[in-house]
């Protein structure tokens, strides 16, 4: 399986790193996977910061990361999952509130740059005069929850305004939780959110994270710019089976389940997707490539 093997897709969080510590001995495993000529790449569900921030942070932890290898975010995810809906109905107005941090406030504001009908506002108050000036026009709403550091009533107050005006909720993810929250803090993650205002509003959420399929194109057109490869020649590394491992399943790509973030040697049992193969941790991918690449 590692012969066909031209590109790795690895997640971030539970595979590079668990809070603010670099899995041990992952540092040059981008790198080594470069000089194999095999191309390298992040996606993340992440979504509280943007790529180039990512980069920095998991550089000053000590991964060494080639400049080919490309990052990409649930932030950007729904940015992009935003633009096509925004492309197909352009007489349609489309008011856009977002509950998260400043990566997700960048990812999203991007939009109003590019599109006339596009409205990125922050408080209800705005929501409801353009709501009272466009009253005879198409108008979409929607409510981007993101991953929070800390949930704060002021975001559940939103949550609560927005959706009962006649928001659409969008979530980043619909991971239940993050393994960067073993660090300093506990993340606020949107179905937490979501959980905590659901007995006074009937919403039907809809994620944008992994598994969805805009993650399959980014990835496939990504990793094709540079060379000629197929699903089949791409390994997606998770530590979550109803994210990532999921994501490869239905993609068509092959998957290694680590067990170094959210799962253990007995989750798989739970799952009807299965890992093409499970390691205890990336270093251990590492060596698999290594030795067979020096056959």
């Amino acid at each position: 399986m590692i012969d066909s093997i031209k590109a790795v897709v690895f997640d971030m969080d539970g595979v590079l790193r668990i809070g603010n510590q670099l899995i041990m001995g992952a540092e040059n495993i981008l790198v080594n996977l470069e000089k194999q000529q095999i191309q390298t790449m992040i996606v993340t569900n992440e979504c509280r910061y943007t790529p180039d921030e990512l980069r920095e942070d998991l550089e000053e932890l000590g991964l060494q990361i080639p400049d080919s290898t490309i990052l990409y975010t649930a932030a950007l995810s729904v940015r992009d999952f935003l633009r096509k809906k925004i492309s197909k109905f352009p007489k349609r107005q489309f008011i856009i509130g977002i509950v998260g941090e400043l990566g997700l406030y960048k990812a999203i504001n991007e939009l109003q740059q590019s599109y006339s009908n596009c409205h990125c506002i922050d408080t209800f108050q705005q929501l409801t005069d353009m709501l009272t000036q466009n009253n005879n026009s198409k108008q979409s709403i929607f409510l981007v929850i993101g991953t929070v550091n800390k949930i704060k009533i002021n975001h559940l107050d939103k949550i609560l305004k927005w959706v009962k005006q006649g928001a659409k909720v969008i979530t980043t993810c619909m991971d239940a939780c993050d393994p960067s929250s073993k660090g300093d803090f506990t993340l606020g993650m949107p179905n937490h959110m979501l959980h905590m205002v659901g007995y006074n509003i009937k919403t039907k959420p809809y994620s944008t994270g992994k598994p969805h399929p805009i993650f399959k194109d980014v990835i496939i057109n990504s990793l094709s710019k540079q060379n000629d490869i197929q699903e089949t020649d791409i390994l997606f590394v998770g530590d979550t089976i109803y994210t990532d491992i999921r994501l490869a399943e239905e993609s068509g790509f092959k998957s290694c389940l680590v067990l170094s973030g959210n799962s253990n040697s007995d989750t798989p049992q739970s799952y009807i997707n299965e890992p093409d193969f499970i390691v205890q941790n990336v270093v251990e991918l590492q060596t698999m490539f290594q030795q067979n690449h020096n056959k």
